[in-house]
């Protein structure tokens, strides 16, 4: 006995969407970004954090080259895009990690080598801790906030029976490269930032001034230089696992 076999076939009215799904555009793009940086400050399981700290990289990796088509479609003259790219990694360090996190992130699953002989930056947990010396004697009110952690604990300094100073231990989500890090959230925060800045110029016709300028890489949040000369600076120790790699 023959069966017989029925096919539903659904009827589609109208224009198909894109396979971009509405994000057209680099303003797109950066919206989705800033949606994902809520996303990923809202979670506290270490499993979804990690899961949107991920596409965050992606996203914000990304950007740059759909920041640079969506200039050269506002008729603004940018050059070649690798030149376009390189320039903005040399003008914000945050940038520029978030575009490597993002290019090993794509090539981890082919080729896991690839990322070991890199050695690009990576974001992983992380503790930190903000040592306090010299204190004026009003000034005795130790560090309680970090952006992008959570305060573990306080303690007093002691030397020769003496309280010297105070120590603040943080712990967070952390990005980090060479030894140097800074917890996620003010990284992707200074990278948005970055990339909205140059979307507004493009979009008023203009070139955006970093593209001009020969600079070394600038990272407003300290993230660049030696760990021990950011030490001796800002009073700042990286610890765990982030800052070991």
């Amino acid at each position: 006995m023959a069966t017989a076999i029925l096919l539903s076939i659904a009827k589609v009215e109208g224009p198909m969407q894109s396979i971009r799904l509405g994000l057209e555009a680099a303003p797109d793009f950066l919206a989705k970004a800033r949606r994902e940086l809520l996303r990923f400050k809202s979670f506290e399981d270490s499993a979804d954090k990690a899961d949107h700290a991920l596409n965050l990289a992606l996203t914000i990796g990304q950007l740059g080259k759909w920041t640079y088509h969506h200039g050269i479609e506002q008729g603004v003259s940018l050059g070649g895009l690798f030149a376009f790219i390189e320039r903005a990694h040399n003008s914000n360090a945050s940038v520029k990690l978030l575009h490597k996190i993002a290019g090993t992130t794509k090539h981890h699953t082919s080729s896991r080598r690839i990322v070991l002989e890199i050695k690009v930056s990576e974001v992983g947990p992380c503790q930190l801790t903000i040592q306090q010396f010299d204190l004026g004697i009003d000034d005795w009110q130790p560090q309680t906030h970090v952006a992008g952690s959570r305060l573990l604990g306080i303690r007093s300094l002691i030397k020769d029976n003496e309280i010297v100073g105070l120590e603040s231990a943080f712990e967070g989500l952390a990005v980090t490269e060479k030894r140097n890090g800074l917890f996620f959230d003010p990284v992707c925060e200074d990278a948005i930032g970055f990339w909205s800045k140059t979307i507004l110029e493009l979009e008023a016709g203009r070139q955006p001034p970093w593209l001009s300028c020969r600079t070394s890489t600038i990272h407003p949040l300290g993230l660049a230089g030696g760990r021990k000369g950011r030490e001796r600076s800002s009073g700042v120790a990286m610890s765990g696992s982030a800052a070991q790699r």
